[in-house]
């Protein structure tokens, strides 16, 4: 019967732990963030929080201090000008040093999202125009020479649930040993000119950069996410929108290189959305695989070590480990008695390997 409970209680922590994962839905609400001088710094679809930055186009820097709820409004203080990487190599017209394997990883968590001038509606409950943008960033990606690892499975309905639905296809395309993984959006503000801009003379859409700051993979996160905006603007200026880091995870706790991109908006045309991508292709290909010096990222073993795996199971273990001593509490009442019942079970679960007693039983 005790195994029996210390089972059911394992399974309730590990349920626990897809729920932690998830972010608040962004919905239909849109917020302007104003400076301390009351000007528009961007417009947000979605709740923002005390505490979420945002690093604009021309890369000035906010930290958000106050949110009115009711005004549908945020201030926000400057912080000055965010340092980005050096990346003077990106410009160069070499092609970038090729790594001996290069994959990634792309996948939709709001499989609805759509493109209400070209789809017909800003959300298609099956299967929405955003998979169309990511398989034309898949196919711009292949011509790079880089493995995509691709999912199209459904995660709808459009809610608060979205990512921790998602969270088991992001994790499973994570296991593939990709470098990076990246979630295909759109954005949500009803100002398609937000977005329009032109690279090399084409009529394309701006890219959004979403991180989550509630993991432990959030600074990585953030890093790779300006490395990716410092290479675009180097070589392909006025390609990505800006930054915006805001509370919760978007599953970046899975790898250290995980960014959310937002592919122009819901008013946007598709096809100049679709025209992005082998702009977008080409910036994260420079950044994961330039491999010279200075450069944004090397693939694995780059600035922005994927550590997400290795944090990710001790934290699982961590958690398991303190479900046994609320157990062992609760079964004797007694703090001292508690702690010795874990230590024996845990001695059971490892063999007796961390205590000597596995070496003796090989012998």
């Amino acid at each position: 019967m005790k195994k029996i409970c210390v089972m059911i209680l394992i399974f309730t922590l590990l349920l626990c732990i897809p729920f932690a994962a998830g972010t608040a839905e962004a919905g239909e609400e849109i917020f302007e963030i104003l400076d301390q001088q009351g000007e528009i710094v961007t417009f947000f679809a979605g709740t923002p929080e005390a505490g979420d930055e945002y690093i604009a186009g021309d890369n000035s820097y906010y930290r958000v201090m106050e949110v009115d709820s009711n005004g549908k409004k945020a201030r926000a203080e400057y912080l000055g000008s965010y340092e980005m990487p050096d990346v003077q190599w990106a410009s160069e017209s070499a092609q970038p040093v090729s790594a001996s394997k290069k994959a990634v990883a792309l996948y939709c968590t709001h499989s609805d999202e759509s493109y209400e001038p070209t789809d017909g509606s800003s959300s298609i409950r099956k299967r929405g125009g955003i998979y169309d943008v990511a398989e034309s960033l898949k196919a711009d990606l292949e011509k790079q020479g880089i493995t995509v690892y691709y999912s199209d499975e459904n995660h709808y309905p459009h809610d608060a649930g979205a990512y921790r639905r998602s969270r088991s296809t992001a994790a499973s395309l994570a296991e593939e040993g990709v470098d990076a993984i990246f979630d295909v959006h759109r954005d949500g503000i009803p100002d398609a000119g937000q977005y329009e801009s032109q690279v090399g003379g084409e009529d394309v859409t701006k890219v959004r950069l979403l991180v989550g700051r509630s993991n432990q993979n959030a600074d990585a996160n953030k890093q790779f996410a300006a490395q990716i905006k410092a290479v675009a603007d180097k070589v392909y200026p006025g390609l990505i929108k800006d930054i915006y880091i805001g509370k919760g995870t978007y599953n970046q706790d899975l790898m250290s290189q995980a960014v959310l991109l937002e592919f122009g908006t819901h008013k946007s045309d598709k096809n100049e959305v679709l025209a992005s991508t082998a702009y977008m292709a080409d910036v994260l290909n420079r950044t994961l695989y330039g491999g010279v010096k200075g450069a944004a990222g090397e693939g694995k073993g780059s600035t922005a070590e994927n550590t997400g795996g290795w944090t990710g199971a001790a934290w699982l273990i961590g958690l398991l480990l303190i479900g046994m001593f609320i157990y062992a509490f609760a079964a004797t009442g007694n703090g001292k008695l508690a702690a010795q019942k874990w230590k024996r079970s845990f001695q059971e679960m490892t063999g007796g390997l961390l205590n000597g007693r596995g070496r003796e039983n090989e012998k």
